[in-house]
């Protein structure tokens, strides 16, 4: 095959998928696939920094869809190997499919991947094209033309004289490349023309004269795949408001739910997380809100119940919550919940403080050996009962933290009545990849007085993540609100109408 890229009338050849391994085997079995979440260490074998940086950017087209990291990497072991025309001997553009990187390739000094045909003076599509196909590979996917699904008429003699004339296949290799079907997948979709990992087919290679043009981009049939195969932590968006996903704001309703359909469904019932993120309530009652889900004991894989509810005379006109989904497997990740009522009564308020303050403490004790240093512990409110009478003002904070567990405190100050109150937690080792927290505060950057209806801030990390789109979720831990108004407000520290709002928090956690 000639190193100069094909013109547009070419077939373009993508990569070869040998039957017992190489230089692309097709994935077979799930086993093919990498660990959903995993960070894959990418070096450059050879290439000018421009074209380096032209596959990186094109490559994490990858991760705004798949829980996947390409991490690139200047030298050292690696999953994913990155070379272009090796040695000046290999002009064709080709990947191994998966884990098959590893399995395959043993010598850590010879690419998993060539992107043989690319230079400096490639054109703009041609370059989307090729790298979004072979990173496709590397995640696992395999040619849409030879899917179990695929139907096409191939007028095989046409296929094979044109291959070898363009390409220098022989029948073998044109049989392997294209004609071939692939029975024995595992995972596979419908057949989709439009899929980054379809071949351009030229219609008189079909009897029935009907072919595939050159595909640019990830096709939606590619996203729902990829989505698929490597799910994000939160199946779904992990956000939910009662207005407008289950009602108008007005007349009000004490009870309000809805089926969250987890897309995939998961093994087995994960373990969620709750917090609280907007709350208008009419300052003329007191303020009560929960959010819960039944028990992972009595849900099942594919869905849960998420309940925002109210009682008594309260009028709660919205609410918001997001959510965290934890896989059984992912023990490194601790998460409970703490209820003011699973140690006292509604009734019997903790004794007032020398600093003026109200506490319910709770001791977590983490599971013996779990950590060995301090971990990140985030919080967030979840429920509140609070009297009408006084300003609303609770936060509820992580204190003592240390390998071996933690305090989850509850506080209210001055003359404010907690009734009853929770909070989810997570806990994670700090040094795990891909994760970060933090707490965020309108104290970091005003006084609590005067007051203020609108506070923001950009947050930088700490570490920045490789990934160009971390999945962020935040949810209230602090709130100081005057009580001779309504109580509107969200997490992203702002309150609206005549409301006082004078100071708000908030816990946040990363996942990139």
């Amino acid at each position: 095959m000639p190193s100069e890229r094909p013109s547009n009338e070419d077939v373009i050849p993508g990569n070869l998928i040998g039957e017992d391994g190489g230089p692309a085997h097709l994935a077979l079995s799930p086993e093919f696939f990498w660990n959903s979440g995993q960070k894959l260490k990418v070096p450059f074998l050879n290439g000018s920094p421009k074209l380096q940086a032209t596959v990186r950017a094109y490559a994490q087209e990858w991760e705004r869809h798949a829980n996947i990291d390409f991490v690139f990497v200047n030298d050292g072991d690696a999953e994913i190997r990155v070379a272009f025309n090796w040695k000046n001997r290999d002009p064709i553009n080709w990947s191994h499919v998966g884990t098959g990187a590893n399995k395959f390739v043993i010598d850590k000094n010879q690419p998993t991947m060539n992107l043989g045909s690319l230079d400096d003076y490639t054109r703009e599509d041609e370059l989307c094209r090729v790298i979004l196909h072979e990173f496709g590979h590397a995640l696992g996917c395999v040619h849409e033309h030879q899917s179990p699904a695929a139907n096409f008429q191939w007028d095989e003699p046409v296929v094979i004289a044109d291959a070898q004339k363009r390409y220098g296949w022989d029948e073998a290799t044109t049989r392997a490349q294209i004609l071939k079907k692939k029975i024995n997948a595992t995972a596979h979709t419908n057949f989709d023309p439009n899929s980054i990992m379809c071949y351009i087919i030229p219609p008189e290679w079909t009897k029935d004269k009907k072919g595939v043009n050159m595909n640019l981009a990830l096709s939606e049939t590619d996203i729902s795949f990829i989505r698929k195969m490597y799910p994000f932590r939160t199946r779904n968006a992990g956000r939910l408001s009662v207005d407008p996903d289950i009602r108008l704001w007005y007349p009000t309703i004490a009870l309000n739910s809805k089926i969250i359909v987890f897309d995939p469904p998961y093994p087995l019932p994960p373990r969620i997380v709750l917090g609280l993120t907007l709350l208008d309530e009419a300052r003329t009652t007191n303020i009560r809100v929960r959010l819960h889900t039944p028990p992972a004991s009595e849900r099942d894989n594919k869905s849960f119940t998420l309940n925002m509810d109210s009682w008594a005379e309260t009028d709660m006109y919205n609410a918001a919550a997001t959510w965290l989904e934890f896989v059984q497997s992912e023990v490194e990740f601790e998460v409970g919940e703490f209820n003011t009522n699973d140690d006292r009564s509604w009734d019997k308020l903790p004794p007032v403080t020398d600093d003026n303050f109200r506490r319910d403490v709770h001791r977590f004790d983490f599971p013996r050996g779990k950590y060995t240093e301090p971990p990140g512990v985030v919080v967030w409110l979840n429920a509140l009962d609070m009297s009408k009478d006084a300003n609303w003002r609770i936060r509820a904070v992580a204190r003592n933290v240390s390998a071996a567990g933690f305090d989850l405190a509850i506080e209210s100050w001055a003359d404010t009545v907690v009734y009853s109150a929770s909070a989810a937690w997570v806990a994670y080792p700090r040094n795990h990849p891909g994760v970060l927290s933090g707490k965020v505060s309108s104290s970091d950057y005003r006084n609590w007085f005067p007051p203020q209806a609108s506070n923001g801030a950009r947050l930088k990390f700490d570490t920045p993540f490789d990934r160009p789109d971390p999945k962020v979720f935040i949810a209230l831990s602090e709130l100081d609100m005057d009580c001779s108004r309504n109580l509107p407000v969200s997490w992203h520290g702002d309150t609206w109408a005549d409301s006082i709002l004078y100071e708000v928090g908030a816990d946040w956690v990363a996942f990139g």
